[in-house]
């Protein structure tokens, strides 16, 4: 008995000494990325919310005092500030679920049995490890006056001008760019949820006589609901950081250009910042979107737990 109370305790101890090295190994591989978590992303959040309560400006720091709320009962009196938020809201209801059906759609049709599948689904994703600069001008000259793009939509009724010096076109140019370039990103999100979707249950539908259009929604949309909930919540993150674009758009204009028609609420602190040198307003309106975003993030995350 005394021999095996021994190799009981000795057996314990080996494994409690395994246990900590093992939780030391992971410290160690873990610390890195809580380092850069904490350099890179919670500190710049911290000193943002905080520098918001000031008139600040790295120029000239003796200038730098507390002001209270005054820089976010400025923003909601600023014309500028909505019109830039009504731009990016625009732009997330628009974008959103345009690349959320176009790459559910591309997804499934290269999750099939078609030829030269790998060359395709690489075709697909080649924009999204394009520069975001490159692809604007890119598509600049499609949509430049008399442009093959432009062409194609004066058959349509719309105006054969350079879309993206037009106040009018230039936010919907804006959006094409960046959904051309995106979808092939969620494209490889949904055929990831379409590859965990049993065969079997095809298998047993098409028996039972269901036709594609009835597997595909009667099987396929239920089970890769969290994949899609995914896509939905990182293009809606995305949708309100665009800033690549915007610059590439606007050149040499200030940000926003033309006449502020692609103005949104990141090139609105951005100006408010660094063109303007007045961090503490600009960021104000950081705080805010990042309010925004984690509010609407919020309503996803509940409405997604209450259908599940």
């Amino acid at each position: 008995m005394r021999m095996m109370a021994e190799n009981t305790g000795k057996k314990r101890q080996k494994y409690s000494k395994l246990r900590k090295q093992e939780a030391i190994a992971g410290w160690i591989f873990v610390l890195p990325a809580v380092a850069f978590w904490l350099i890179w992303f919670l500190y710049p959040a911290v000193k943002a919310i905080s520098i918001s309560f000031y008139h600040y400006n790295y120029a000239t720091p003796e200038t730098n005092a507390f002001i209270g709320l005054d820089n976010y009962i400025r923003l909601f009196q600023d014309p500028k500030f909505f019109t830039a938020m009504g731009h990016s809201f625009l732009m997330v209801l628009i974008i959103v679920p345009l690349q959320t059906l176009i790459s559910f759609a591309i997804a499934v049709l290269l999750n099939g049995k078609i030829r030269c599948k790998g060359f395709f689904r690489s075709s697909c994703y080649i924009p999204y490890v394009i520069s975001a600069v490159a692809v604007t001008i890119f598509f600049m000259y499609f949509f430049v006056k008399n442009g093959p793009a432009t062409k194609f939509f004066s058959l349509l009724g719309l105006e054969n001008v350079s879309w993206f010096a037009s106040t009018k076109y230039a936010l919907a140019f804006l959006i094409i760019v960046y959904v051309w370039q995106q979808i092939g990103f969620y494209m490889v999100i949904f055929i990831g949820g379409l590859q965990e979707v049993p065969v079997e249950l095809y298998e047993a539908a098409k028996v039972d006589g269901a036709g594609a259009w009835q597997r595909l929604i009667k099987i396929t949309v239920p089970l890769i609901r969290n994949t899609t909930y995914l896509v939905l919540t990182f293009g809606m993150i995305s949708a309100f950081q665009i800033f690549d674009q915007i610059a590439a758009l606007s050149k040499q204009a200030p940000l926003g250009s033309p006449s502020g028609a692609t103005s949104t609420m990141v090139t609105f602190l951005y100006q408010q910042s660094f063109s303007y040198m007045d961090m503490g307003y600009g960021s104000a309106a950081a705080v805010i979107l990042f309010l925004i975003i984690f509010a609407l993030s919020a309503v996803r995350e509940f409405a997604g737990r209450r259908t599940v």
